[in-house]
């Protein structure tokens, strides 16, 4: 029932959407308009995986997590479909920014400082913003008290590297806890510039294997995060940035795939099966194969029949990162309705959702332009090659 739901919900917000020109002042044609089509998937199966949580706690006990096996299910739906958008995300991220290696003509500092200056304008205003938000709501709700333990939270928490609490107060509860992801693409970031430095010395004779080597250290850091750290953290998906690298490096081989019908229908029976297969412990592995080849084709600009290439999708993937980290907020203002306002039923739940993405995609679209979108500026055109996932 509730795959049904986000999918009639979906197209409905895609209709409305579509009918109230959302794309004016986002839609951006520039780059690869199949990846851009695809962020908005992603961010939106995200968000759904969220509000799927709340209506499923309304009629039941949710009992979708680690422990949770089914062969083929719904409930591998509920457990896939965060996996899935986060898995892909960072294949995209990977594709996107390893290309930085190929730049021949810039010094080590100059690399650094360009990479980290656009990756500083583009994720930390958005972040901060959101911060802001879950800040202000804890302190109107008297969840948020203010003392030396919650300053030195929230600051940490600005810094990405907090826990799910400012004090005693449960960031996650706002945001849907969604930015444990963003340590993981710091790390990344931070990785490139080293790569950069000894890839030079060694007159790039290394690259695969320090770039794989790179993502096996930020791999053993995200294990590190799981069993040690305060916040959750999922080390699985940074085998995505290993998968986007050999996208990005084979893409030549991938090219035919663009225009192939039949690659198309892969990408779509795919997704199909990989959130209805079990992901649970080394069937990930299966679910990351499926991803991959998803990433392959899609990223060869097949648009899968059209569909992301669709003007309205795309500008909602021009959006993405402000719908990765917003869409929570949003949530949490549903969650607000009474109990005794929401009838038990597919229809109401429908409309519901219907809403929740609406409303989502219009308030990331005003937080792009307005917190996004002034920071990023004039490097807007000059950085459109390298954007691509939430966080791009």
């Amino acid at each position: 029932m509730y795959v049904l739901i986000m999918v009639l919900s979906f197209c409905l917000a895609l209709i409305i959407l579509r009918v109230f020109s959302f794309h004016k002042g986002v839609y951006n044609e520039s780059g690869i308009k199949s990846i851009s089509g695809l962020r908005a998937l992603l961010a939106s199966i995200v968000a759904f995986s969220h509000f799927a949580h709340y209506i499923y706690s309304l009629d039941g006990k949710w009992i979708f997590d680690k422990d949770y096996f089914a062969w083929f299910s719904e409930g591998n739906f509920f457990v896939n479909s965060g996996k899935f958008g986060v898995l892909l995300f960072f294949m995209i991220s990977a594709f996107l920014f390893y290309r930085w290696l190929d730049n021949d003509t810039m010094t080590p500092g100059q690399l650094t400082y360009k990479l980290l200056k656009s990756r500083i304008r583009r994720i930390v205003p958005m972040f901060w913003f959101s911060a802001f938000v879950i800040i202000v709501i804890g302190l109107v709700k008297g969840d948020l008290i203010v003392g030396a333990t919650a300053v030195k939270d929230a600051v940490l928490w600005l810094l990405f590297i907090g826990s799910y609490h400012i004090g005693d107060y449960a960031t996650a509860d706002v945001n849907a806890g969604v930015e444990w992801t963003l340590r993981l693409e710091w790390l990344l970031y931070l990785s490139i510039p080293l790569i950069y430095v000894i890839n030079r010395a060694t007159n790039g004779k290394y690259k695969t294997l320090l770039i794989l080597g790179s993502i096996g250290v930020i791999f053993c850091v995200a294990v590190g995060l799981r069993l040690w750290g305060k916040t959750y953290t999922d080390p699985r998906p940074v085998l995505g940035f290993a998968m986007g690298y050999m996208a990005y490096k084979h893409r030549e081989l991938f090219v035919h795939y663009k225009h192939s019908s039949l690659a198309a229908l892969a990408v779509i029976l795919l997704t199909l099966f990989s959130l209805a297969f079990t992901s649970n412990t080394f069937f990930y592995l299966i679910f990351l194969c499926c991803l991959t080849v998803i990433f392959f084709i899609v990223s060869s600009g097949n648009a899968v029949f059209g569909i992301l290439e669709n003007k309205t999708l795309m500008s909602i993937g021009e959006v993405s990162y402000s719908l990765y980290l917003i869409h929570g907020v949003v949530l949490y203002f549903i969650k607000q309705i009474p109990l005794t306002l929401i009838p038990h039923s597919i229809l109401v739940y429908t409309l519901l959702s219907t809403g929740f993405f609406v409303a989502s995609f219009y308030v990331a679209k005003l937080t792009y332009l307005y917190v996004e979108k002034p920071f990023i500026g004039s490097n807007k055109k000059k950085k459109v090659a390298i954007k691509a996932s939430p966080t791009n």
